[in-house]
């Protein structure tokens, strides 16, 4: 597994990634500078992209090897939420097909491995309350929130 490390307007970014596919995007407290692969520098050109406002859809293969068939679906749902957009966590469940289900959404979107990728950030509660964020906390989701709109 190659690890790379991404200074980001939210905080650093530790990337696990194959050879051809990224595996997992978790926030951490320091960084450790080494070679990485030429995979993980994508995701890196991908990531200074997203945060200068000029990449809305991300064009990285990532693998969910651990995400039962349900939360595969959530994935694949929110993959359809476009840049500056939200969705509640209700229409999530509908949109996947197990409409009283927004509990288990909001579980699903808690083991996300590719945050950012797969914008869990977009989901927010029916009250328009945003929730909680596996990448920092509500802070860093609204940040991402109202740095969308600013740039969509």
């Amino acid at each position: 597994m190659d690890v790379a490390f991404y200074k980001s307007p939210i905080g650093i970014l530790k990337i696990f990634s194959t050879d051809y596919a990224l595996l997992k995007i978790e926030l951490v407290e320091n960084r450790n500078d080494f070679e990485c692969s030429t995979f993980n520098y994508r995701v890196m050109e991908q990531l200074d992209l997203y945060f200068e406002g000029r990449l809305h859809s991300f064009n990285i293969p990532f693998e969910l090897p651990n995400s039962t068939e349900f939360q595969k679906k959530v994935y694949d749902e929110l993959l359809k939420v476009r840049f500056g957009k939200t969705i509640t966590y209700k229409a999530l469940a509908e949109a996947a097909g197990k409409p009283n289900a927004y509990r288990a959404v909001g579980s699903a979107l808690a083991k996300n491995p590719v945050p950012l990728i797969v914008p869990c950030h977009r989901v927010i509660n029916s009250n328009g309350k945003i929730g909680n964020y596996s990448l920092g906390g509500k802070q860093n989701k609204k940040f991402l929130l109202d740095f969308e709109k600013l740039h969509s």
